[in-house]
């Protein structure tokens, strides 16, 4: 029996949704279902799906090179994200966040590096200090070679060891699983917030806070610059909230 090639499949599928952009193949057999989930969810975030398109499972299993069931246990994992929903006999279609769902998530960053860096200014510990000291460094190193992409990895990885070095796991935990999310708003807001040549001053001020032994100035810089994130990158989105256009690099 002729076996179907992935392209065939998708070929076959081309009439059914010609909504959907290109997709990328995944080459590695290790976790698909989250990479399939980070192909979609940029996809998704950037505008390129836009709110209300049907992800057919089937076209999107042969773009990918994937089992149908890995891309169900994607559209599972963006479903919890609130950027795809599943309706019984419909199928998956997308969501996409809304401006309400960009001031939440930043407010439970707030409420979480809040705590952190409230946290790490009680104990003041040296080792800690030095290490987002370092941190800020290789942001600014990554902002004077005018490399937006590494800054924002860079400022997404300094939030996440904020909560890391508390030690507190389960803090730790809730601010990982945001990370996808957090990661991609992330391009918002570097987009509108403030000069690439800045970023690596708004830590400064955050690390300033805690190292000077003052918890509650500590939690307040933290909160300053979520908020402040928090409402440029909402305004962002609901002045694009029709079209979501590409954010570029």
């Amino acid at each position: 029996m002729e076996r179907t090639s992935a392209s065939d499949i998708a070929t076959e599928l081309d009439g059914e949704d010609s909504s959907l952009p290109e997709m990328p193949m995944i080459a590695a057999p290790r976790k698909l279902a989250e990479d399939a989930g980070e192909i979609l969810r940029q996809q998704i975030l950037s505008g390129n799906l836009k709110r209300g398109t049907h992800l057919v499972e089937a076209k999107l299993a042969a773009m990918m090179s994937v089992s149908r069931g890995t891309i169900r246990e994607a559209f599972r994992l963006l479903a919890a994200e609130g950027l795809v929903v599943e309706e019984a006999r419909r199928g998956a279609f997308v969501t996409t966040l809304e401006p309400g769902d960009v001031r939440e998530i930043y407010d439970l960053r707030a409420a979480i590096e809040g705590r952190a860096a409230y946290l790490l200014a009680i104990r003041r510990d040296t080792g800690a200090i030095e290490a987002l000291g370092r941190a800020i460094d290789a942001i600014g190193r990554a902002a004077s070679a005018r490399d937006l992409r590494e800054v924002r990895r860079l400022d997404l990885a300094f939030h996440e060891q904020l909560c890391a070095l508390t030690g507190n796991s389960r803090l730790q935990d809730v601010f990982v699983r945001y990370v996808p999310v957090i990661q991609t708003l992330l391009t918002y807001d570097h987009l509108v917030y403030s000069p690439i040549d800045e970023t690596a001053g708004q830590h400064r001020t955050i690390l300033d806070a805690i190292e000077s032994g003052d918890p509650e100035a500590a939690s307040r810089a933290v909160v300053a610059h979520c908020e402040d994130s928090r409402d440029k990158v909402s305004a962002y989105f609901e002045a694009h909230r029709e079209g979501w256009g590409q954010v570029n690099d």
